[in-house]
């Protein structure tokens, strides 16, 4: 079915904290104001469209207060579940016998069905329309990338379970009371393949990570047939404000990453500067969309400035190792400390994370540094490959690093799941069995097993992870505390339960009393001093303690050295840090540490290590 209103999709995706919230805002203000019925709707599990827009969005779709013909919704998880549930079973009731209405309850309660729930909802917004633009500000981009691969995945699954009707099962439920999704995600899938009906939109930094980032999603977008791709370079940097050898040296940096988006991405590409002051409300949305759609300086006609002599400012500052901020990181009693590192994305988590665990690792004890972020770039900043197997930093020395492999840990898990229950039941329940296992949830149900795995290990003094962002990160922390539960209704309600189920409820069981423990465990939020990371930050703390984990550090990052505010723009910035410097010390109680910007990008252990020591001092 069409659209009314033959609805235009745009989709801002890319790395956390590049700036996709601002412009679908501020895209959406725009198309708004020019007289189109505009909808804006954030995929993000920890959206701050609410602090943008500085009024309440919520689940259902609502105008923007002051702003003729926008209107906004923030896609919330745990509403559309519910929706789901009950549109899944209320059809059944009466029609299956009461048992069989339990066992899909029983399949229904199981933390995977969050993911088919919002993804089905989100493919609500991509046909019958009443709107003449749809902008969706998503999730960072390896969650997005996996939400998009989803339509094409679940209806493979629908139509297979569909062929054989007394096995017509999938994990979210019976596959004849799927038929009509099935048709919503076909048609979905199309939408976004039609390139007169949407444009994607990469929003990036300047930066190497980005790039890469934006290379790699690239690549997987067209493998999804979807072709229209446009990029929005945020956050350069203005020349006027570059007056001192530290800041042209980051200048010059931005200019060399600039031709490699020119030369390596190829895309239609818009430069945005970097303001002064941050971008909150109506107004300076306004001025943002002007910049980005009515007077786009566009990367095909600027001048590049590429300089060899630019100088890095050394601003070297070390303190004494303070106790309190030791006894966070060291082991201490014989127990192995586990640490945390939090935050929206685009913070620096991956990089105060690595320069944590080399700075733990320096002194003496055997450190795993492990990445949970499926667009993780511990490798690169790390300059050597990662896998899933544990593999030393460097030719000696105490680290070690490893990441979660989605794909690799699904193909596992099947595998351990396959090869037990063939003990256990005849040969028509394993088909079935393995054809549950084929669902796109199995992905996140492997992936918290080996997060808990690697959280369980022995091997290693101090585990150091890095973690995707927030949302997605709170989905990860609560899954061992859901699957507990589920498992213990399982095996005390039924006499249907397998050894595998017991060891892995005894797992989770000592694993989340090893979150909770501040003796073994420290977990942090890493932020830089504005409004956004802040707000998320603190509901994220709230919702850590419904689980009785408590944030026990805090990073304050990318701060303004003092001995640069040569000009008003810095001097400005480095004014709005300040205050929201303030209003952290206010709000939270764990301990905060300042990293300064530095004039160069941190990646290499060379710098890494001076990062360590800036952070938690030295000897």
């Amino acid at each position: 079915m069409m659209a009314r209103h033959n609805t235009h999709f745009y989709f801002f995706s890319g790395k956390g904290g590049v700036g996709k919230t601002t412009m679908a805002a501020a895209s959406a203000l725009h198309y708004a104001a020019s007289g189109k019925k505009t909808l804006i709707v954030t995929t993000d599990p920890a959206s701050n469209l609410a602090d943008v827009f500085e009024q309440p969005i919520g689940y259902n779709v609502v105008p923007i207060t002051g702003i003729s013909n926008l209107f906004a919704m923030e896609l919330d998880p745990d509403k559309a579940t519910s929706e789901y549930r009950e549109r899944t079973i209320a059809p059944l009731k009466g029609l299956i016998p009461e048992e069989s209405l339990a066992v899909v309850e029983e399949q229904l309660n199981s933390p995977c069905t969050a993911e088919i729930a919002a993804f089905e909802r989100f493919t609500d917004f991509l046909q019958d329309l009443d709107y003449d633009v749809a902008i969706f500000d998503t999730a960072p981009t390896g969650h997005t990338l996996r939400l998009l691969e989803l339509p094409g995945e679940w209806s493979m699954v629908i139509e297979n379970a569909a062929k054989d009707g007394s096995a017509g099962q999938t994990c979210i439920g019976p596959a004849a009371a799927l038929a009509e999704s099935k048709e919503k995600f076909d048609r979905a899938l199309a939408a976004m393949r039609d390139s007169k009906q949407t444009t994607f939109i990469f929003v990036l930094r300047p930066e190497a990570t980005a790039i890469y980032e934006t290379l790699r999603s690239i690549s997987e977008l067209t493998k999804l047939g979807i072709a229209s791709q446009q990029l929005v370079v945020n956050g350069i940097y203005p020349k006027k404000a570059c007056d001192n050898p530290f800041m042209l040296r980051r200048f010059y940096k931005q200019q060399e990453y600039l031709s490699q988006i020119k030369t390596s991405l190829a895309l239609p590409t818009t430069l945005m500067e970097l303001e002064a002051n941050e971008v909150n409300g109506k107004e300076s949305l306004q001025a943002i969309g002007k910049k980005l759609l009515e007077e786009p300086v566009k990367l095909a006609g600027y001048k590049i400035e590429i300089s060899e002599t630019a100088k890095a400012s050394s601003i070297q500052k070390y303190a004494r190792i303070a106790p309190a901020i030791e006894k966070l990181l060291i082991p201490n009693n014989g127990n192995r400390r586990t640490i945390f590192f939090a935050g929206k994305g685009g913070v620096g988590k991956t990089s105060v994370a690595a320069a944590t665990a080399l700075w733990i690792a320096g002194r003496g004890r055997r450190t795993l540094l492990l990445t949970t972020d499926p667009a993780s770039h511990l490798a690169q900043i790390l300059g050597q490959p990662i896998s899933e197997k544990p593999a030393r930093v460097g030719k000696k020395g105490n680290l070690w690093m490893a990441c979660i492999d989605g794909p690799q840990a699904a193909k596992e898990y099947k595998a351990k799941v396959i090869a037990e229950v063939s003990q256990k039941y005849d040969k028509r329940r394993v088909a079935a069995i393995e054809e549950e296992l084929n669902s796109p949830c199995t992905e996140e149900m492997a992936t918290f097993e080996k997060f808990i795995e690697f959280a369980s290990l022995k091997d290693y003094e101090v585990i150091v992870f890095d973690t995707a962002p927030t949302g997605h990160t709170l989905r990860l922390l609560k899954l061992p505390v859901e699957w507990s539960k589920q498992l213990e209704i399982k095996i005390y309600t039924t006499t249907d339960d397998t050894e595998m189920d017991r060891v892995t409820k005894a797992r989770f069981k000592e694993v989340i009393e090893m979150m909770q423990d501040s003796e073994r465990t420290t977990f942090s939020f890493v932020m830089y001093p504005e409004n956004t990371p802040i707000e998320e930050a603190s509901r994220a703390m709230e919702d850590l303690k419904t689980i009785g984990i408590s944030t026990n550090m805090i990073v304050a990052n990318l701060i303004l050295p003092d001995d640069i505010l040569t000009n008003t723009y810095l001097k400005q910035r480095k004014s709005m840090q300040l205050k929201y410097l303030e209003e952290m010390y206010q709000r939270f109680s764990a301990p905060i540490i300042q990293l300064p910007l530095l004039a160069d990008d941190l990646i290499g252990k060379e710098l890494l290590i001076r990062a360590g020591r800036m952070l938690y001092g030295v000897d």
